[in-house]
């Protein structure tokens, strides 16, 4: 694959999530998901596919703000290969785990679940990019009938999934935005992102490195339905592959006159919707 997702990319790294009972969201995330906990607080709990790669965090928090509208659509685990898709495929089907749904988008394959908040989330797996069509520098993606056939077969009934595998990563993360000019401009303009696909109707598909996307936005929701009684997530983190990526966005971070936290995690900022963004190399 030309167009690997970590090669030399921008990305989503880590995703943190506001949940209301831990537990409840631990068995899922561990027995439903194949999650492993990495490291465990009183603050959060944080969770892994390889025992060394933080993917997840959990923050317990039974009172959310109000004024903490919703803003993540879905976060997607992106695994290796499409056997690996079909190994949790057969998962799903043994312990009858519900679905939300399932996808061909042409440049992937997607199932679509929510754990116990509402939160939504894609388990997929890209297409060789060699099959991914282009035109005018857009990767061209749809929603087409899902090959639960195909994808069922691709593997054998005595390779069971247990965990999720090693080199699963974040592949993308989809947003709830206000205004999707502004927010397209700020992830284009101050993070690095570049559009990939804009033909969907109130969306707007961003990555680095021809990858069809990292980062989506949308409006699909009316506003007055963004209340507290939606799904948050806390924060995401964005990793940059080279100290000149990274520095850029500073720079353009300073000319926009972006309020910045220096931590020792990362860079603090807020995008236009006022959600929390760790920026780190």
């Amino acid at each position: 694959m030309n167009y690997y997702y970590h090669q030399d990319a921008i990305h989503v790294s880590r995703v943190d999530l506001y949940v209301k009972n831990l537990d409840k969201s631990l068995n899922f995330y561990q027995n439903s998901l194949g999650f492993s906990i990495l490291d465990q607080n009183e603050e959060y709990t944080s969770l892994t596919a390889n025992h060394k790669n933080e993917l997840i965090r959990l923050y317990e928090n039974h009172k959310q703000s109000k004024s903490n509208k919703m803003n993540i659509y879905h976060f997607a685990l992106l695994l290796p290969t499409r056997k690996d898709l079909s190994r949790f495929l057969h998962h799903l089907i043994i312990k009858q785990i519900p679905i939300d749904g399932a996808a061909d988008h042409l440049v992937s394959e997607a199932i679509y679940l929510r754990d116990p908040d509402g939160i939504g989330i894609e388990i997929t797996c890209d297409r060789d990019d060699q099959d991914w069509q282009i035109k005018a520098e857009k990767i061209i993606m749809d929603s087409m009938p899902f090959d639960y056939k195909g994808v069922y077969y691709e593997t054998e009934n005595h390779l069971p999934f247990s965990n999720l595998p090693d080199d699963t990563v974040i592949g993308h993360l989809h947003l709830q935005v206000s205004d999707l000019n502004k927010a397209k401009e700020f992830y284009q303009e101050i993070i690095g992102f570049r559009v990939t696909n804009d033909e969907i109707s109130n969306a707007i598909f961003m990555s680095d490195k021809n990858y069809h996307h990292h980062l989506a936005i949308n409006t699909w929701y009316r506003q007055k339905e963004r209340n507290d009684e939606f799904p948050k997530m806390r924060s995401f983190t964005i990793n940059y592959p080279n100290c000149e990526k990274y520095l850029n966005t500073i720079e353009n971070l300073k000319k926009a006159n972006i309020d910045i936290q220096e931590t020792s995690e990362g860079i603090y900022i807020k995008d236009i919707d006022n959600t929390t963004i760790c920026l780190k190399i």
